[in-house]
C-alpha cells in the first residue's frame, strides 16, 4: 500500500478515526439525549470531524455514531448534503465519505473518485480507504484515474487497484505498465503482477526484470521467485550490466517455457554471475 509522507500530527490523528469507525459499533449507550439531530443540525458537530485535534475530532465523531444508530438514514442524508455544503472544508469532506463509506451510501462514491483524481496527496489514506469500502463498486472509476490522472493520482489508484486484488484491478496494472513513465508507478504494477495468480503474469514478471529502474527489477525478481518457485541455482542480478542482465532474463525465459538455456554463440553460458558453468 502505497502511503505519502504526511505530516506527523495527520499520522497520530487519522489511526483514531479509522480505528473508531471501523468498530462498526456506536459509542458508549450512556448518552441517552434525544436531540443528537438537533445537534448535527445547528452546531459545528460536522465541521470539527474535520479537526486535527484529537479529543475534539473525537467527540464529533462519537456524537455522529450514536446519531446514526438512533436514527441513520436521517443522519446520512444530513451528511451527504454536507458535501455539497462550499463552506465545509475538503479534510471534513474526506471523513463525511469515510463515514458513508463505512455504512455502505453509494452517495460518497462520485466525490471520492473526484477527490482522487485530484492527485492531491493531503489525507490520501483517508480516501483509499473509503474507497476500498466500496470494493468492486469502486473499481472500474478508480481505473479511470490511473488512465488519465497525473502522476500523483496514478500512484494512489494504483496502490488502491493493488489493494483490491481483483481481476478487472490487475488487468488494469498490467495495461497502464507498458507506458507508464513514473516508476513508483510501474513498481506498484509489479507487486500487483506478484500478487496475480494467473499464468499470465508470470511473463509480464519476467519482462519487468528489463525495467530501466532498478527498484522495478528486483520487485518483479522477487515476484517471479516467490510466483514460479525458481530454482536457487537461476540467477538474476538486478545490479547487473543491462548485457549479463539480457543473459540472464533469456535464461529465465527459457526455464519457464521449458527449454533447455542455450548460450548465445561465441559465449559461454553462465551460472553464477560472471562465473562460466
Amino acid at each position: 500500500m502505497y502511503v505519502p509522507n504526511l505530516p506527523m500530527q495527520r499520522l497520530l490523528i487519522l489511526p483514531l478515526l479509522i480505528f473508531a469507525l471501523a468498530s462498526c459499533s456506536a459509542p458508549s449507550k450512556t448518552d441517552q439525549r434525544e436531540d443528537v439531530l438537533e445537534d448535527i443540525r445547528s452546531t459545528t458537530l460536522i465541521p470539527n470531524l474535520g479537526s486535527y485535534d484529537e479529543g475534539v475530532q473525537k467527540h464529533a465523531l462519537d456524537r455522529i455514531l450514536v446519531s446514526l444508530e438512533k436514527a441513520p438514514v436521517i443522519t446520512r442524508n444530513l451528511l451527504a448534503a454536507e458535501l455539497d455544503d462550499p463552506f465545509i472544508g475538503a479534510r471534513t469532506k474526506r471523513v463525511i465519505c469515510m463515514i458513508l463509506a463505512r455504512e455502505g451510501d453509494e452517495r460518497a462514491l462520485p466525490r471520492l473518485v473526484s477527490m482522487l483524481a485530484e492527485g492531491n496527496q493531503v489525507d490520501d489514506n483517508l480516501i483509499e480507504s473509503a474507497l476500498l469500502e466500496y470494493g468492486s463498486d469502486a473499481a472500474l472509476a478508480v481505473v479511470s484515474v490511473l488512465a488519465e490522472g497525473n502522476v500523483t493520482a496514478r500512484r494512489s489508484a494504483a496502490s488502491i487497484l493493488l489493494s483490491m486484488q481483483l481481476p478487472v484491478a490487475f488487468d488494469a496494472l498490467q495495461d497502464r505498465f507498458y507506458i507508464e513513465r513514473d516508476a513508483e508507478v510501474r513498481f506498484l504494477c509489479v507487486c500487483g503482477f506478484a500478487q496475480d495468480p494467473r499464468p499470465e503474469s508470470l511473463a509480464i514478471l519476467t519482462e519487468a526484470l528489463e525495467d530501466s529502474e532498478e527498484v522495478v527489477r528486483q520487485a518483479a525478481w522477487g515476484g517471479l521467485q516467490r510466483r514460479a518457485k525458481v530454482p536457487r541455482d537461476m540467477v538474476f542480478d538486478p545490479l547487473a550490466t543491462p548485457a549479463m542482465r539480457k543473459i540472464q532474463v533469456g535464461e529465465i525465459r527459457s526455464w519457464l517455457s521449458g527449454e533447455q538455456p542455450k548460450p548465445p554463440a561465441g559465449e559461454v553460458r553462465t551460472g553464477r554471475v560472471g562465473q562460466p558453468l
